[in-house]
């Protein structure tokens, strides 16, 4: 078939790759700087793809500075404070967090949370989850953000196009230039012209098997930045959730209802193994269920992997221990209607509630968040002039283990900045000329799995990286594993990698295409979480090492930073940035709350 028949070419100014929370948020500051040219690309349609839609989820703002700003708000406790607040978030990431972007974090997030209350963002109640000191958890279902966001969007005359995949940044000379990508839509290729880009496409939950996340998130944004010589950081951290449904199967993966939550971060749900034990014993004897869901997550799988777990691969969450009128009435007080209508379908179909009261439900961790991603400075610049970053596909904020509410706050707050600055640096910046050898060379990479005519199917490929992400690079590790993962992704790489083909030779909306180019930044992706987890000798927050069951805060309170040099996977540590709050000096076992 060789090249691509068509083409287009877009110029612009600022370039945001991604449509939903950051990118919107990016997008909308970025617009208000005049003269400049601002547009979205993104791989679904704005508003119905991506994580933030998908969130039945809070927004973290220090309870004093909501009782202060909403003071009509249920739920607030004026006895917090931003400094509370800020040492939660480091203490919750064990100390990995970069504390200069903390502290802004917890100091811009009451304002932007206003923003959105201004924008007609419905607010009603506060939750308080664990790793918080108070309530701080504004109740915010993604479903009410991201009409919002579209409105703002269109108000603040960004060019948004749909259904388009970025696949690789342009770079000249050390400065981003644009972007590549294919138009889903017609199959046509799309040369983007840039002075500034912003990346914020989220994390890469879709490499394990189980995941609440939506199939969009493969790690586009984390590869193609890799591929440029971008540097990430904390991957080593990818967060699962205790947990996601595993029976029945039309519930794979979907959370546990907030009102049950497996980690009892709302609920009263205890977390038993196939023996009736409750296991949180032996891994936090204080805190329970109620603990951070880093800790929950390693009990769960534990059990789940040394054979004391459900019947269906998981372990089980009961309320039985409560009252029959309890139950009847415990999604009444402890959440609003909405959190058993989870992603717009009734869970009382699947789970009736009355079966609450006799059985109990099966659960196992579930892919969730990345805390690791593209390492940013305060100002969201990455190591590449004019290439800036923000959201869900960053590292900075959560450290090893983000609180739960922290990704809606983090993408509104770090979005916002990214903008207002990627704007910035576009109003002076000149356009750097577009090196069109390196744009053949990555439209002729896209083509290929429409030339072979035999191979490996994407959706073969697919399975394989999950099965091998679950087994080897979940939640439990240890380095002979880790080591035999990394073989095998290379040995993936050198053969079946260039092995992919399409069936379909079609152009257009060609969903195995698209499968095929995904597969790509999976496993790449998955590399660079096996490496770095093997060079981090110790466990800590997202991180179990089985050979290093420690958290070894003497010698490795430091952040692990990859990048690609001349065709090599390059891995360094570095200080964590501290202000504030200094790390313990001591080597304690995991779990241990500082």
């Amino acid at each position: 078939m060789g090249l691509f028949m068509n083409g287009e070419r877009i110029e612009t100014d600022v370039l945001i790759i991604g449509s939903e929370g950051a990118g919107a948020t990016a997008a909308i500051e970025a617009s208000k700087k005049e003269g400049l040219r601002v547009t979205i690309a993104t791989k679904g349609r704005m508003g119905k793809c991506g994580a933030t839609v998908t969130g039945d989820a809070d927004f973290d703002v220090d309870s004093r500075s909501l009782h202060e700003l909403f003071p009509w708000l249920e739920g607030t406790d004026p006895r917090d404070s931003q400094e509370i607040f800020f040492q939660d978030i480091v203490k919750g990431g064990k100390y990995l967090n970069n504390q200069r972007m903390v502290e802004i974090h917890v100091k811009e997030a009451p304002e932007r949370l206003r923003d959105l209350v201004d924008w007609g963002v419905k607010i009603e109640w506060v939750m308080h989850s664990s790793g918080h000191s108070y309530p701080r958890g504004v109740f915010i279902p993604g479903t009410r953000l991201v009409p919002v966001f579209k409105k703002k969007v269109k108000e603040g005359g960004v060019e948004v196009i749909e259904d388009t995949m970025i696949t690789d940044l342009l770079i000249n000379d050390g400065k981003v230039a644009g972007a590549v990508g294919l138009n889903i839509r017609n199959g046509n290729f799309i040369v983007f012209s840039a002075k500034a880009v912003v990346i914020a496409t989220g994390g890469c939950q879709r490499i394990y098997p189980i995941t609440t996340a939506p199939e969009e998130l493969t790690g586009d944004g984390l590869a193609m930045a890799y591929r440029a010589g971008v540097e990430l950081a904390d991957m080593e951290f990818p967060m699962f959730l205790p947990g996601g449904f595993v029976w029945p199967p039309a519930l794979l993966g979907v959370d546990v209802p907030f009102i049950l939550s497996t980690a009892g971060r709302y609920g009263p749900g205890h977390l038993l193994n196939r023996y009736g034990e409750r296991f949180m014993e032996k891994w936090a004897p204080k805190t329970m269920e109620h603990s951070t869901r880093d800790i929950c997550s390693v009990a769960m799988m534990t059990e789940i992997l040394e054979g004391r777990g459900s019947k269906h691969g998981g372990v089980y969450v009961s309320l039985k221990h409560l009252p029959d009128n309890l139950i009847d009435f415990i999604h009444e007080w402890q959440a609003p209607e909405v959190l058993w209508r989870y992603g717009g379908f009734d869970l009382d179909e699947f789970i009736p509630r009355d079966s609450l009261k006799r059985e109990a439900l099966e659960a196992a961790p579930a892919s969730h968040f990345f805390n690791g991603g593209i390492r940013i400075n305060e100002r969201c610049e990455t190591n590449i002039a004019g290439l800036f970053a923000a959201g869900e596909v960053t590292a900075g904020i959560h450290g090893g283990n983000r609180l739960s509410g922290n990704a809606f706050t983090e993408m509104v707050v770090w979005g916002t900045r990214a903008g207002r600055f990627a704007a910035e640096f576009a109003k002076r910046a000149e356009r750097q000329k577009i090196d069109e050898a390196q744009v053949e060379k990555l439209q002729s990479n896209i083509i290929q799995p429409l030339d072979r005519q035999e191979g490996k199917r994407p959706i073969e490929l697919k399975k394989k990286i999950q099965e091998l992400a679950w087994k080897k690079v979940g939640v439990i590790r240890d380095g002979p594993t880790l080591n035999e993962a990394i073989h095998e992704i290379r040995a993936i790489k050198e053969k079946e990698l260039k092995e992919l083909y399409t069936q379909s030779k079609d152009t257009a909306w060609n969903r195995e295409w698209v499968e095929a180019l995904q597969v790509e930044n999976m496993l790449q992706c998955l590399e660079i979480i096996a490496t770095a987890a093997l060079a981090r000798e110790e466990s800590r927050a997202a991180h179990y090492r089985k050979d290093f069951p420690n958290t070894d805060y003497l010698n490795w309170t430091k952040n692990i930073v990859v990048k690609l040099v001349n065709g090599k996977m390059q891995l360094r540590t570095e200080p964590v940035v501290v202000t504030k709050l200094k790390p313990p000096a001591k080597v304690v076992p995991y779990g241990i709350v500082e």
